[in-house]
């Protein structure tokens, strides 16, 4: 019925020197994903992955310009059939200097429209995201799952080192970029929870 639909956003980290990693997040209504398993609700799925990095080398990015990363954005959007929205990381909102605007603007201009994640508090994004990785697979909460599409996520993000100073962290000498850019995909969950309970429903 209607009330099974499921929502989607991207989840965007953003990079040129360094790689760019998008994802398309699903959000469980609590039932079957489109491989047939069950997800309870709430439950993220990252369904798809977008990383610009060089074929052997995770921490160089292969300096694609916005308009081109947006094309392949949108083109696997097109492929879902969903729309080319999502968060991003805060720094692309910020005013760069030269005419265009910030990053955002330009990716706005290309058809896909972010808003921030809000990453201010690094460790409550890894604490969420570590407590959603750890509840994957349990019957009655919701977890963060990955698909094994998402090549780059399984490349990087599960040898990722702690922070030597705090060790609630991730050191960010390596490859982060898929693991900030399901971070913010599970900040975006936060937001949109706590934002659904504030109206009142």
């Amino acid at each position: 019925g209607p009330g099974t639909a499921w929502q989607t956003y991207l989840a965007h980290d953003f990079g040129s020197t360094a790689p760019s990693v998008t994802y398309v997040v699903a959000v469980s209504p609590g039932g079957e994903g489109p491989d047939g398993k069950f997800y309870p609700r709430d439950s993220l799925i990252l369904i798809d992955e977008l990383a610009t990095c060089k074929r052997d080398r995770p921490s160089e990015g292969l300096g694609w310009t916005v308009p081109i990363l947006s094309e392949e954005i949108v083109a696997m959007c097109k492929r879902w059939g969903i729309p080319a929205r999502g968060v991003a990381d805060d720094a692309i909102f910020a005013k760069s200097g030269h005419t265009a605007g910030s990053i955002a603007n330009e990716f706005s201009r290309c058809g896909v429209h972010f808003m921030p994640a809000r990453k201010a508090d690094r460790l409550t994004g890894w604490n969420i995201m570590r407590r959603l990785l750890s509840d994957a697979g349990k019957p009655d909460v919701p977890g963060l799952y990955v698909s094994r599409s998402c090549e780059y996520f399984w490349a990087t993000v599960p040898y990722l080192a702690r922070d030597q100073k705090r060790v609630e962290d991730v050191d960010s000498s390596g490859p982060d970029h898929a693991a900030d850019a399901a971070r913010y995909a599970c900040l975006r969950r936060e937001m949109g929870i706590t934002r659904h309970k504030l109206s009142g429903v």
